[in-house]
């Protein structure tokens, strides 16, 4: 039996916004994948340039929000003769668990996906996982699935809300979801998620706590799936 490939899909931040922090979550973001057991994977990264390197394929987009760079994406996608079976979205600030394709690679699934999303904020180093009534944006979809033409703006279901469209489109297909404790991902909570630079006011950053209120309760909390990798900090 043939191994399934994993393709994830990642819109790159845009240099003009590209700042320490986010450089930091950028090299994060690659050493996930990089440090994944399974080998049987590839990656397009959206953004200004244009260039292969090993299982990175870098696309150059003229658009500049990451609907275009998404759309770029489905249109390369739609041109493999051989498709991959599954397709990711993980944004370019948010780390991947080095362990996930590995797991799921023998499991039979339309989509595979977190019902606890799990956080990680940068500033203090801690956790929190928060059930959500919707599908996060970083799913492992099965690629029949992902291309699907839906919803009432007509697009391939992978470039569609996440929260609006995803939980809609899979009520009654075969949804497996990932333990509390074996999260598919953790999105990354900084300063720069709500503004795209770190604020220096403490107006901001009484906005910043306010906004991580929302999330949860944060604790120390050891993801044993995440151990292989040095977690970001301020």
């Amino acid at each position: 039996m043939v191994p399934p490939k994993f393709l994830f899909i990642t819109p790159l931040t845009p240099s003009s916004m590209m700042n320490e922090v986010r450089y930091k979550l950028h090299q994060a973001y690659l050493n996930a994948l990089d440090s994944q057991l399974y080998s049987n994977w590839e990656v397009l990264l959206v953004g200004e340039e244009e260039k292969t390197e090993g299982k990175k394929t870098y696309l150059k987009c003229s658009g500049i929000t990451k609907g275009d760079k998404i759309q770029l994406a489905y249109t390369y996608i739609n041109s493999l003769p051989d498709k991959p079976e599954y397709l990711i979205r993980l944004d370019d600030d948010d780390i991947i668990s080095p362990m996930i394709l590995e797991k799921v690679r023998d499991i039979k699934f339309d989509c595979y996906a977190d019902k606890y999303h799990s956080f990680y904020d940068l500033n203090s180093g801690l956790i929190s996982q928060q059930k959500r009534d919707w599908l996060p944006n970083t799913v492992i979809h099965k690629m029949e699935h992902a291309l699907q033409i839906y919803g009432e703006e007509n697009k391939p279901l992978f470039t569609l809300d996440h929260s609006k469209y995803w939980h809609e489109y899979y009520r009654k297909k075969k949804v497996k979801w990932a333990r509390k404790s074996h999260p598919v991902y953790l999105r990354i909570l900084s300063e720069t998620s709500i503004t795209a630079n770190r604020p220096g006011s403490n107006e901001s950053s009484e906005n910043y706590k306010k906004y991580l209120s929302g999330f949860g309760r944060w604790k120390k909390k050891e993801l044993k799936d995440f151990s292989l990798l040095q977690l970001p900090q301020l």
